[in-house]
């Protein structure tokens, strides 16, 4: 970090690489998942009422907020398609937008709310190294194939694009043998 707290163009947040492949990757879920994502927002809106997505305050690069996409799932009158839609792990895929948008990243560290940024940066010395990479919608994993702080640290300070493609490739040989997803 230079001395305004600002992240030097080196690493996760800098690298033009890791941008292309953002930028690519995002619009590669969005079209591919587009299909999935009509038939979601048909069923959201023939089962309930309300919103069908939702801007959720995310805490990103350099601790600056900005509004996450999300589908929403409201707290009470829960559609069946809802609780498919986040069984299914697919609550998540507006966040692609963010990820277009340049303040998230296909592979980062998980998202921070506002409330979390508040408690964590007073109890944790090191946890302003989370914000040296935008978030991710997969987040690193340890040994154990669970997100965990270290290896979202260890992520920062290894990164390379081959560390982005091993991450992106356990996420999805888990995800088919994982037995419930996505739930939050």
């Amino acid at each position: 970090m230079d001395a305004t707290g600002r992240v030097d163009a080196v690493g996760p947040a800098g690298s033009v690489c890791k941008r292309t492949l953002d930028l690519l990757g995002a619009v590669l879920v969005l079209v591919f998942f587009l299909p999935i994502g009509l038939v979601m927002i048909t069923a959201i809106r023939c089962s309930r009422r309300g919103p069908i997505f939702t801007r959720e305050e995310t805490v990103g690069l350099n601790g600056r907020t900005f509004g996450r996409w999300r589908v929403h799932r409201p707290a009470e009158r829960e559609s069946v398609f809802d609780r498919v839609i986040w069984l299914a792990g697919l609550g998540d895929l507006p966040s692609a937008v963010n990820v277009i948008d340049g303040d998230m990243s296909l592979i980062g560290p998980g998202p921070q709310s506002p409330a979390q940024y508040a408690h964590l940066s007073q109890v944790r010395p090191d946890y302003a190294r989370r914000f040296e990479a935008r978030p991710g919608m997969i987040p690193p994993v340890a040994a154990e194939g669970e997100p965990t702080w270290s290896a979202e640290l260890d992520y920062i300070a290894r990164w390379s694009v081959f560390v982005d493609l091993k991450v992106a490739g356990l996420y999805a040989i888990q995800g088919l043998f994982r037995e419930e997803q996505g739930a939050d």
